[in-house]
């Protein structure tokens, strides 16, 4: 892009009434930009249609459509056009209201998780504002977190702004002008295509209802249903293959029963499978949100043990450096994720003080100090020794915690716990004899075992959260060893590079294994920041 003080309209009143204040984006069929209105005064988003593009017959005619539909819609959650017209060039604009906010893409990528009541909250507006376009006769068709604009308002958060109808069909339109798509043809944003929009077929209202459906599954476990290096792939994939079920594609999502069921039903392959109609699914997802608040409010059983359980650790800046505590997720899971682990492991693995493993020790003898039964009605005299033993506990715990950060822990030394080294799986040698380290192996077929590599990992993830680094370490390796999976390899070099002593060798080997598997990952520019230069991408076969 140009600097904005290069650009041809920024400082210019266009049509007499709008002066360009500031370049704010740009897309293939025109420039988008920040005005103001000077007869009220009024901060507006211009739309300018590309000069080069005047020409285009069929192109001149959506840019038109898109003003048409957006002017018919008239919902809080829609986005409203002030004005349509032609400046002194001839270019042509459309004239929106201003949202100063974010786009919901921008939102899932900072901040996911975002919780199932927020995302409720959220899809619930989208519907809401498509349920007035399609009575309007207007559908979407291309949908997707981009076109979706969020704004922080004083009394309400989350207020959600449906926008981009430049490809918008009108399904009552009687105008005789030129055929705005040919036949068989698709546009749209192929991740978020229907069946029957990347088929090319006819398309009515449930179209739309697809791409919501798509939306809540990635807000819901921060990916896609479906993966692809290209556009037809991503098309073939929605034609042919059943989408996994959230729960399965990220095990350590919180995802209800009945939002799951919802979102699978509204990525059906046949339209008349999913929900009936925009308001027929908002109905449906707040039922869903309604079970789930009525299952959270019901009492619990009271568990065997009175051990406390312990309370959750807080990272102190996550690897973006946004300075926001980040409370560390939970890590039974099966799997945590290249996301997960890339957001939480920093704060997980910050450096220890000295002696650092008598702590677990006394956390849990501190936390099982608990009484077993503080209402059975004991005597009083055994209640003060009871609540004195206590206190001298934690004052002894809090002691120890000053000793080893404020005294003795002044300089921090290396793990007391030692870290597997990279050994190769037995067998595994190179040709000149050598052994060939474990990140640098291919495991083969015979020796995959992925439910026995799951149980590793679970191991492994239980040992990170007793920060037990070194059976961390080993338990991820092995799990490795049966299934080679790549983020697996992800964890293990953050485990070696967030020791007080770094092993950047070793974390080196699993990041680059990590990545020759994953090109793409999002752990990318992390990484490559962390060891100081770009590790290359590999080359197609």
């Amino acid at each position: 892009m140009r600097a904005a003080d290069a650009d041809e309209y920024v400082g210019k009143t266009i049509a007499h009434k709008y002066r360009v204040e500031a370049l704010i984006g740009e897309g293939g069929m025109g420039k988008v930009y920040r005005a103001r209105q000077l007869a009220l005064d009024k901060v507006v988003v211009l739309k300018v249609l590309r000069q080069t593009l005047l020409s285009d017959e069929r192109t001149v005619a959506r840019f038109q459509r898109e003003a048409k539909a957006a002017s018919r819609l008239n919902h809080a959650n829609s986005i409203s056009v002030l004005d349509f017209g032609q400046a002194e060039d001839g270019a042509l604009f459309i004239a929106m209201e201003y949202v100063a906010g974010q786009d919901l893409h921008q939102i899932l990528s900072r901040e996911w998780p975002l919780g199932e009541a927020r995302v409720v909250r959220l899809v619930s507006q989208v519907l809401s504002a498509l349920s007035d376009a399609h009575g309007a006769g207007v559908i979407h068709r291309d949908l997707k977190p981009e076109n979706i604009m969020v704004e922080q308002r004083r009394n309400e958060g989350d207020f959600v702004k449906v926008l981009d109808f430049g490809i918008a069909k009108i399904t009552d339109s009687t105008d005789d002008g030129p055929a705005l798509t040919r036949a068989g043809f698709v546009c749209g944003t192929p991740e978020y295509m229907s069946p029957e929009q990347a088929r090319g077929a006819t398309l009515d209202h449930r179209s739309d209802l697809y791409a919501v459906g798509v939306i809540l599954y990635q807000l819901m476990t921060g990916l896609l249903p479906f993966e692809s290096d290209s556009a037809v792939g991503f098309a073939t994939k929605h034609l042919t293959e059943e989408p996994p079920p959230p729960s399965r594609r990220r095990p350590d999502a919180r995802i209800s029963q009945g939002m799951e069921r919802l979102i699978l039903r509204a990525l059906s392959k046949s339209p008349d499978d999913r929900p009936a109609n925009a308001e027929a699914f908002k109905a449906e997802l707040q039922a869903v949100d309604k079970e789930r608040r009525r299952a959270e409010a019901a009492p619990r059983r009271p568990q065997a043990s009175s051990v406390l359980a312990p309370m959750p650790r807080k990272s102190t800046g996550g690897p973006l450096g946004d300075g926001r505590d980040a409370t560390v997720p939970g890590w039974d899971s099966n799997e945590v994720t290249m996301e997960a682990t890339v957001r939480a492991l920093p704060g997980v693995l910050a450096p220890l003080p000295a002696n650092a493993d008598d702590m677990p020790a006394t956390r849990e003898k501190t936390d099982s100090l608990a009484p077993t039964n503080p209402g059975s009605g004991g005597s009083g005299f055994a209640f003060f020794f009871k609540s004195l033993t206590i206190l001298l506990v934690v004052a002894a715990a809090g002691f120890f915690a000053y000793y080893f950060y404020m005294g003795a822990g002044s300089g921090v030394q290396d793990l007391p716990y030692p870290l597997p080294k990279n050994a190769p799986v037995p067998g595994a040698t190179s040709s000149a004899g050598t052994e060939v380290p474990l990140y640098e192996q291919q495991i083969s077929a015979a020796a995959r075992n992925v439910e026995e590599a799951g149980r590793k990992t679970r191991e492994g993830d239980q040992a990170l959260q007793r920060l037990d680094i070194g059976l961390a370490a080993a338990s991820y390796r092995d799990a490795f060893a049966l299934s080679g999976d790549p983020e697996l390899a992800l964890k293990l070099g953050d485990i070696y590079w967030s020791r007080p002593n770094p092993d950047v060798q070793e974390a080196r080997g699993w990041w680059e294994r990590h990545l020759r598997e994953v090109p793409n990952s999002r752990a990318r520019e992390l990484i490559e920041q962390r060891l100081g230069g770009a590790i290359a991408r590999p080359s197609a076969p």
